[in-house]
């Protein structure tokens, strides 16, 4: 017997749900994946740091080009495993996206833009030790990638730390109901901007720039004026 439209209509529709199932699975194992990340650049922190507290014992286990004790590498695997275990047990039901596919494009620009600012500070704290400091040696490498030689030094797990860390504070934020709602709903503001026409924007900007242009030749005359004046007279510096 043929099959109806609406039977057909019924058969079709948990195939949107599956592909929402299989993004949320996939968006879980990213962040399980993130978190494991954070707790390996705090490990790698602590057991740097306390390599070179001297009571902790010899550093007698080579890791790359450095040593370390033997102390220090269980303390800094211990720090790093009770921050993935600690953060995936509080906030495991919490590693969904909120409202999927509603305000993607605000909500993704707010991630980046948040996200570059932590990579630019994250950068200035991994480049901020002295040639000197036993952050600063190198660990592992030159290693060639594209093109370059690149070392991995220390100063890597605590800027990564930093970075993995404070995202994950922005995600928890941006994520909740409150602050999803408002990018959300931002969006859909934006959507209803009635924009200009090309030859409007073009004119309007056109007289802009040539406004500034005279502004400034003004003020560059009138200042190149009164400093001869003011130097005529010896008055100023």
């Amino acid at each position: 017997m043929p099959e109806t439209k609406d039977e057909k209509q019924v058969q079709q529709q948990p195939a949107p749900e599956a592909g929402r199932a299989s993004r949320a699975e996939t968006f879980r194992l990213v962040a399980r994946v993130w978190v494991v990340l954070l707790g390996i650049s705090w490990a790698g922190t602590a057991a740097h740091l306390l390599a070179q507290v001297s009571w902790l014992g010899s550093a007698s286990v080579r890791v790359g080009s450095i040593q370390m004790s033997p102390a220090s590498l269980v303390i800094g695997t211990a720090v790093g495993a009770a921050i993935i275990f600690g953060i995936l047990k509080k906030y495991g039901g919490l590693m969904v996206y909120a409202r999927p596919g509603l305000g993607r494009a605000v909500r993704l620009t707010a991630y980046i833009s948040l996200a570059s600012l932590t990579a630019f500070g994250a950068y200035a704290l991994y480049m901020a030790p002295s040639i000197a400091s036993p952050w600063w040696r190198t660990m592992f490498g030159p290693l060639p990638i594209f093109g370059k030689e690149l070392a991995v030094k220390p100063m890597l797990f605590p800027a990564a730390g930093v970075f993995f860390g404070v995202m994950s504070l922005v995600f928890l934020l941006l994520n909740r109901e409150k602050w999803a709602d408002f990018l959300i709903e931002t969006e859909g503001e934006i959507k209803k901007v009635s924009w200009p026409a090309r030859k409007e924007y073009l004119g309007s900007a056109m007289i802009v720039v040539l406004v500034v242009a005279v502004v400034s030749i003004f003020l560059h005359y009138v200042d190149a004026g009164l400093s001869a004046l003011m130097q005529r007279l010896g008055v100023g510096f």
